[in-house]
């Protein structure tokens, strides 16, 4: 398993304590007083899991916020932006989107991730030259 933290280091481990594992699609009625949650997202299209994230930090959760699930590196900075500390990311995910996909997932722009449209001069070279050192 990976772990991509908020700074944007990125790196494999051996074990990572995913402490409390919630589902993405409940916002929880009470503060969890574990210091390390997991919020699994059930779908890389179910944003429910950043409304959660979000949730939690508005309630006062202080201790470390993990997202895990079929998240793809775009999402990163909006996982981060939602109050999560770090992303889980498997190893099947590593191999399909590319060790440098996540790498990178928060030195790059928004502008640079997108592909940009037809007739642009812009500096964006879209998203899979993006993810893939293009």
């Amino acid at each position: 398993m990976w772990l991509l933290e908020h700074e944007g280091e990125f790196a494999r481990h051996e074990a990572i304590e995913l402490g409390l594992e919630l589902s993405g699609d409940t916002v929880p009625d009470t503060l969890p007083a574990e210091p390390v949650v997991t919020v699994r997202f059930g779908g890389y299209g179910d944003g429910r899991g950043y409304s959660v994230a979000n949730a939690l930090r508005a309630l006062g959760y202080q201790g470390r916020l993990i997202a895990a699930g079929p998240l793809v590196p775009d999402q990163a900075r909006h996982a981060f932006q939602s109050g999560f500390d770090a992303i889980a990311v498997t190893d099947e995910s590593v191999a399909r989107m590319g060790e440098a996909a996540w790498a990178n997932a928060m030195s790059l722009t928004v502008r640079e991730l997108y592909t940009p449209r037809r007739g642009s001069r812009g500096p964006e070279h879209g998203l899979w030259a993006a993810r893939h050192g293009q």
